[in-house]
């Protein structure tokens, strides 16, 4: 079996991981918001979660020469680390910020909203390409994508019943740094095992 068949085999643990990390992520932006600015706001995690997800999916419709073939698999690799590089970055971007006050400044609650789309975008990307570029295995993968999200739900009870809200985040981004684990070679792979080792860290 060659190197691009054993990857393709670890695809389906892959898509799993980045499935229940962008649910789990989206419920716990709404508890995190919910608790640092008014809570009607917290609505806007869904809102942010739909767009940026659509974005991605945008991109690999508008770009489909960006995805070769030869170099899908590690492609999606840097996918699902950059989902969760910036899905930590978002939220330390905003507990680091003051609660907004759209009476005297918006724009750290703008800054908020356009932080949190952004790694839901990387997980659109890895999404659509997932159940549009491997047709023969889209029921397998389709039901895998279920799975995640479905226990992406369940493990969103558990790690606030441990942790706070940031902490139950940074647990979710390493989760979504293991995907990448799967994916990727060489020093990129590296990068990614370390990613993941300081994200687990940091819970």
């Amino acid at each position: 079996m060659n190197s691009a068949s054993r990857k393709e085999r670890k695809l389906p643990g892959a898509l799993f991981l980045v499935a229940l990390a962008t649910v789990m992520f989206e419920v716990l932006l709404t508890r995190v918001f919910s608790l640092t600015m008014w809570y009607h706001f917290a609505f806007m995690a869904i809102s942010m979660a739909m767009f940026g997800m659509t974005v991605g999916a945008l991109v690999v419709f508008l770009r489909p020469k960006a995805w070769r073939q030869e170099t899908l698999l590690p492609a999606m690799g840097s996918s699902a680390l950059l989902f969760a590089i910036s899905m930590a970055a978002a939220i330390l971007l905003h507990i680091s910020m003051l609660v907004p006050n759209p009476s005297v400044d918006a724009w750290p609650m703008i800054w908020t909203f356009a932080g949190a789309a952004v790694p839901f975008a990387f997980s659109g990307i890895f999404v659509c390409l997932a159940l549009t570029r491997f047709p023969s295995r889209i029921g397998q993968l389709y039901a895998v994508d279920l799975a995640g999200a479905a226990t992406g739900c369940l493990c969103v009870i558990a790690s606030l019943y441990w942790l706070d809200g940031v902490g139950a985040v940074l647990c979710c981004a390493a989760l979504a740094a293991l995907a990448g684990v799967l994916l990727l070679r060489g020093m990129e792979k590296v990068v990614a095992v370390l990613v993941t080792a300081t994200l687990a860290g940091a819970t």
